[in-house]
């Protein structure tokens, strides 16, 4: 497992309290991630349940890109087939992992 600059956890972790802060959903297990398909790239995934519904909660894995020096890049992770999406899944490597956003100290930088 590859490790990290505390200054590039704190930076992705950073952007993981504003996503928390920002939705009605329940959102944990912010993980940073690396990808053999996205070689230049960060991940950061995160799981969100919505339970408006309590009889049928609807969770999703969530993506967001990074540089690799942390800060905020322009790219989307999609795929055009489920062979393609499961290919993607199974490349991933975790690099950092937090429970909870708010775990997290809010760190400017």
């Amino acid at each position: 497992m590859s490790t990290l600059n505390q200054e590039v956890i704190n930076k992705i972790m950073n952007r993981a309290i504003e996503i928390n802060k920002s939705t009605t959903l329940a959102c944990r297990d912010f993980i940073i991630m690396k990808s053999n398909k996205f070689l230049d790239t960060l991940i950061l995934r995160w799981n969100c349940i919505d339970i408006q519904d309590l009889d049928k909660p609807k969770q999703c894995f969530r993506y967001e890109c990074f540089e690799l020096d942390g800060s905020p890049k322009l790219c989307s992770i999609h795929y055009s087939n489920q062979e393609e999406a499961n290919q993607f899944i199974w490349s991933l490597v975790s690099l950092y992992h937090q429970k909870f956003a708010i775990d997290h100290i809010y760190n400017y930088v």
